[in-house]
């Protein structure tokens, strides 16, 4: 009789705890006047709660990878959300699907403030980050299977790390203080 050993492996990511160095306060302004900030399907409301605490998942993430003492203070003032919903018709009803076209790019418009520890201000700016070429990653659609707002985090990723590249520099190892 052979015996069958079946392993379950945990990432890595679920067993530690997240340590953070610097630090997101996230705010959503006026949502309701967001460009495109719908779901195809679903309660639209419940859809924009998740949606958020996505975003503010990414930008406590980035954060992260500030000094410590450092505090990241985001005013999102619009969202546009990469594709377009549309109608779909079928038998009996009206459905609705998210189609992406090159030209409905990802843009969120956002205000932001980087604080040191005394609360003295690093860096603040209004800023529209966008991506115009998020469709030029070959792997991409097959990390958004796994990531619904895969091209808006890439953004967010690329803008964040761009803008405040002195201060992740600082914070890596070897980096000067």
């Amino acid at each position: 009789m052979k015996r069958i050993w079946v392993t379950t492996l945990i990432p890595l990511s679920l067993i530690a705890t997240s340590v953070f160095a610097g630090e997101a306060k996230v705010t959503f302004k006026d949502v309701e006047k967001y460009t495109d900030f719908s779901p195809a399907t679903g309660i639209e409301s419940r859809f924009q709660e998740k949606t958020k605490e996505d975003f503010t998942e990414k930008f406590n993430e980035l954060a992260s990878l500030l000094p410590k003492g450092q505090t990241f203070d985001v005013t999102v003032t619009d969202v546009d959300l990469t594709g377009r919903v549309e109608p779909t018709y079928g038998q009996s009803a009206t459905s609705y699907i998210r189609v992406v076209r090159p030209i409905d790019f990802p843009r969120m418009n956002l205000t932001y403030k980087l604080t040191d520890a005394q609360g003295q201000v690093i860096k603040e700016d209004s800023v529209v980050v966008k991506d115009m070429g998020f469709d030029m990653d070959s792997m991409a659609s097959i990390k958004r299977q796994r990531n619904i707002n895969y091209y808006e985090h890439k953004m967010l990723e690329d803008w964040f790390k761009q803008t405040f590249s002195e201060q992740i520099k600082v914070n890596q190892p070897g980096g000067s203080a």
